[in-house]
């Protein structure tokens, strides 16, 4: 009689082990697949919405084409998370009312320029994107109206007239802006930045850049 509970009790902790055992190799089994699963979507996740692996923009400022009548693009290259360059250039092609009264394009002087910029991100959590700081140097040439002085020619006393006087200039600057990028690569950009010109006389003191930026990181 001892021999067979002694049996009994023995085959019911045999069972107990095993099947213990069982659980547990199931139990990591599933962690494993788990884990697997979700390394799997966070991966593919990142290959298509996220653009935090991407480097290269290209943008159009529409504030420029449309209201003004100048073609203003711009490439911009990621650097770091926190830090971006970029190179826009800015040309009046489209300035059909040239010479006009309602010439929109007189709000610049410049007919021409290259800007350089160096952007810094703010926000941590994401990768060159939301409000930033910028430092920029401009080329630029163009005319601006200066006031000249002149001799009357009937009765030599000095007089005061506006003329357009032709410049080429370097100008140096700072300004503030925030960009944002969608899932899917999409981004608009609205930046102000301003600045002032250094050395030739008759180009306008302060250089004031508004930006509407549409683009695409990729």
């Amino acid at each position: 009689m001892t021999k067979y509970f002694l049996f009994l009790f023995l085959s019911l902790m045999t069972c107990s082990l095993f099947s213990q055992e069982g659980e547990a190799e199931r139990n990591q089994d599933s962690l494993a697949v788990s884990s697997e699963s979700r390394i799997a979507q966070e991966i593919q996740e990142k290959k298509i919405y996220k653009r935090d692996s991407t480097v290269h923009e290209i943008h159009l400022n529409i504030l420029n084409v449309l209201v003004f009548g100048a073609l203003d693009v711009a490439y911009e290259r990621v650097l770091t998370d926190h830090s971006s360059v970029g190179v826009e250039l800015f040309s009046k092609v489209f300035n059909k009312n040239a010479g006009e009264d309602g010439d929109l394009s007189k709000v610049y002087a410049k007919d021409f320029s290259i800007t350089g910029k160096f952007k810094y991100y703010f926000d941590d959590e994401v990768v060159a994107r939301g409000y930033y700081a910028n430092l920029l140097g401009m080329f630029s040439n163009g005319t601006h109206e200066r006031d000249m002085e002149f001799k009357n020619p009937v009765t030599g006393d000095p007089e005061t007239r506006e003329v357009d006087m032709e410049y080429t200039d370097l100008a140096f600057g700072v300004g503030v802006g925030g960009k944002f990028v969608a899932k899917q690569g999409f981004l608009i950009d609205l930046s102000f930045s301003i600045g002032r010109n250094l050395f030739d006389k008759y180009s306008p003191d302060i250089v004031i850049l508004p930006s509407i930026y549409l683009g695409y990181r990729f």
